[in-house]
């Protein structure tokens, strides 16, 4: 029987199928299919400019504001297409929430980047509501004891690693169920690095997680999933350590064994 409730019970999370992305001309990402699980963190890996990035905007829409980029194919959301002329993108990347290679602190205090979401979406009713989504995110993100008392001063103040556990904070503030991360430690330092690997397993338990890595380690460290980009196609995906291991794709072994890339 299918979906035992066992520790391996595998629910999906986003459905793509056949998934086309183009740059006008540009034909970015080529015929993708594929599931991405939820409570499992989905390392997306391959050469530069392979569309790891840009399948991974697929899914929050954020291609949206670009105007020459087109997709096509089918990506549904907990069985709902999330391109369907009726889902508001604001409210979807509420829903789906990003973590940028570069930390993006707003220009506001400690306290008002993380309460800023669940202020806009209208998620709170009150002043005791917002604190405590406040400090359960910044809980979360594993940042609360280095900032519970300096909440006012800005986030820009913060160091880069602290500032990454911030956006991350800010993140999960509007209680997404994904978390999409592009290259979220690749401007950090190997201590704040590894502060994000930790932290990114750790999240895991509450929300799909979705990185894009160009590093190989640490795809094969934090990722229970990986999918190996090459010129536009999805060349393999499966558990992280058969990839590794045992790569059914010549490319794939190319690419791991670091002949190209």
């Amino acid at each position: 029987m299918e979906n035992t409730m066992n520790e391996n019970t595998e629910t999906v999370k986003f459905a793509t199928k056949n998934v086309n992305v183009y740059y006008g001309d540009n034909h970015a990402i080529k015929d993708v299919t594929v599931d991405i699980l939820d409570n499992t963190v989905t390392a997306f890996i391959g050469p530069s400019g392979c569309g790891k990035s840009t399948f991974l905007r697929s899914l929050n829409r954020m291609n949206d504001t670009i105007d020459i980029c087109r997709v096509s194919g089918d990506i549904l959301l907990d069985g709902e297409d999330i391109y369907a002329k009726s889902v508001d993108p604001v409210q979807l990347r509420a829903k789906v929430g990003m973590v940028f290679q570069k930390p993006n602190p707003f220009p506001k205090s400690i306290f008002d980047n993380v309460a800023y979401g669940p202020r806009i979406h209208g998620l709170v009713g009150n002043k005791t509501d917002l604190e405590e989504v406040v400090e359960q995110s910044l809980r979360r993100a594993a940042i609360w004891k280095e900032v519970k008392d300096r909440l006012d001063a800005p986030g820009t103040s913060l160091s880069g690693g602290q500032q990454q556990r911030l956006c991350i904070a800010r993140a999960i503030a509007t209680a997404p169920e994904v978390l999409l991360m592009d290259e979220p430690a690749s401007a950090l330092d190997p201590i704040a690095t590894a502060q994000i690997e930790e932290l990114i397993d750790e999240l895991r338990h509450n929300y799909s997680v979705v990185i894009v890595t160009h590093s190989m380690q640490q795809a094969a460290r934090v990722s229970q999933k990986t999918a190996f980009f090459h010129l536009g196609d999805m060349v393999e995906y499966g558990d992280t350590s058969a990839i590794f291991t045992n790569p059914q794709d010549q490319r794939t072994q190319d690419y791991i064994t670091g002949r190209f890339g």
